[in-house]
């Protein structure tokens, strides 16, 4: 079947299928990588008996593994959040967050101040990225 002649109404449930569950699936996938994160920095502060990483294993675990499943979890139990347009910044910009915490705040916690700018973007972003959930919330649950 071309293009041309293709029944369009047969694709979209699929295209859009796929995008809910890619959306959820990528949450879920950040989320588990995070709680290794967070793991592997608990266990490194317990046997090197250095607790200096402490706010920042606890951002990683709260911020990274328990909010990331919670919106892989409510976004694949609520399909019409998944469909909006706002569900893919959402996705992006607290991946964004996320990822440069993880990054910058342990350097930070080891005396690298020159990151801190890199922190309070990071922290806005994870601001911006749950307002755009409760947007996402209070349209579509």
């Amino acid at each position: 079947m071309t293009t041309a002649t293709m029944d369009h109404s047969e694709t979209y449930l699929p295209r859009t299928r796929a995008r809910r569950i890619s959306i959820a699936r990528v949450f879920v996938r950040f989320a588990v990588l995070y709680a290794l994160i967070g793991m592997g920095m608990g266990i490194y502060m317990g046997v090197a008996e250095d607790f200096t990483l402490r706010p920042a294993h606890a951002h990683i675990n709260l911020l990274g593994w328990a909010s990331t499943m919670l919106f892989a979890l409510t976004y694949r139990a609520v399909p019409a959040m998944s469909e909006s347009r706002l569900a893919i910044w959402h996705l992006a910009i607290t991946t964004f967050g996320i990822v440069g915490m993880t990054i910058a705040m342990p350097l930070y916690f080891y005396g690298q101040e020159w990151v801190h700018p890199i922190i309070g973007i990071a922290m806005l972003a994870q601001v911006i990225g749950m307002s755009l959930f409760t947007l996402i919330v209070y349209r579509h649950f």
